[in-house]
């Protein structure tokens, strides 16, 4: 983590990135951060069309890899939510990071529906071409949401569930859900500075991102404002469908990690949400927000690893 960050501000330096070289290298930055970090991590960017629709995902298939892990972020998130996190995680696993609808690589679509049971069904013709055998799956906010109704759907296909933050009960209302009272999104920008907002929001405890490449995460977040309302839009729709109330097919041991600082949905959800589902542990990370795969990269990625180790010591 320190020798990447090292990097980053020593190439930084060369480039001359003070406010105006910074802003002219700012792309060139923010490619050459993503893509060293993405080749720490051993993941190779790769795209496939399945069933007509084309999918974007990161790969990691080392010739040790014998069980599979999927990963799916969140809301306005993309595969690279992951990077740190895989780089925390042993050659045996075979690890897929995908971008859901609408998000990473995927154009601009306003006339999809980008409702949990379609994201759900799109990550189900990826698995089937992609994987063989159950695999474990890690899901956080609305890639939780997603990751709950497949391992609850397709339970045959589910070794272990990690699920972080993860959306589909929200009883108890969360800063987030106060301010959408308001007609205010907290996760959605329309402009830079609002972005660097969102990030303050959905993070207690950050880590580090050069300027520049902040900027560019936020010029392409304002790019796709009409259709994160949307996409928005869509979840809360979900919302009123009471899927939670499939939960309880879920068979997969499964650990549900919740930040105490989480603003987007509120930590105490986790009681009820672990009661929904029958082999269900939970665990509170104190002093962090929402995004605990990116805010301690290492504590998330060993809880993982300690939930799917469960399952060869039984």
């Amino acid at each position: 983590m320190k020798k990447v960050i090292s990097i980053i501000i020593i190439i930084a330096l060369t480039l001359g990135v003070s406010k105006l070289a910074g802003d002219h290298f700012r792309y060139e930055l923010y490619q050459w951060a993503v893509d060293f970090e993405t080749d720490q991590a051993g993941l190779v960017a790769k795209s496939a069309l399945i069933n007509d629709r084309q999918y974007y995902y990161l790969e990691r298939k080392l010739p040790t890899a014998t069980e599979t892990v999927l990963l799916l972020h969140g809301f306005s998130a993309d595969k690279s939510n992951w990077l740190r996190f895989v780089q925390a995680l042993p050659d045996h696993y075979h690890v897929l990071a995908l971008d859901l609808m609408g998000h990473g690589e995927h154009p601009i679509d306003l006339t999809l529906q980008y409702s949990i049971e379609n994201q759900m069904a799109y990550v189900q013709a990826f698995v089937a071409q992609k994987t063989q055998g159950p695999i474990h799956l890690v899901g956080n906010s609305m890639g939780g949401a997603i990751a709950s109704l497949y391992a609850a759907t397709y339970t045959d296909k589910i070794q272990s569930l990690l699920l972080i933050s993860p959306a589909g009960v929200h009883d108890i209302a969360s800063e987030m859900d106060k301010l959408l009272a308001e007609n205010t999104n907290p996760l959605i920008a329309n402009s830079i500075e609002q972005f660097y907002q969102v990030v303050d929001f959905v993070m207690e405890d950050a880590p580090f991102i050069p300027g520049p490449i902040l900027k560019v995460q936020a010029e392409k977040a304002v790019e796709r404002f009409a259709l994160y309302q949307k996409i928005f839009a869509d979840i809360r729709g979900d919302m009123k469908k009471n899927l939670d109330s499939r939960f309880s097919a879920i068979q997969a041991p499964t650990l549900i990690l919740w930040g105490t600082k989480d603003r987007v949905i509120h930590p105490d959800n986790i009681k009820r949400y672990a009661t929904l589902i029958p082999n269900a542990s939970s665990r509170l990370l104190d002093g962090i927000g929402h995004l605990a795969m990116l805010e301690v990269p290492r504590v998330s990625a060993r809880a993982f690893i300690e939930l799917s180790s469960q399952l060869k010591d039984k």
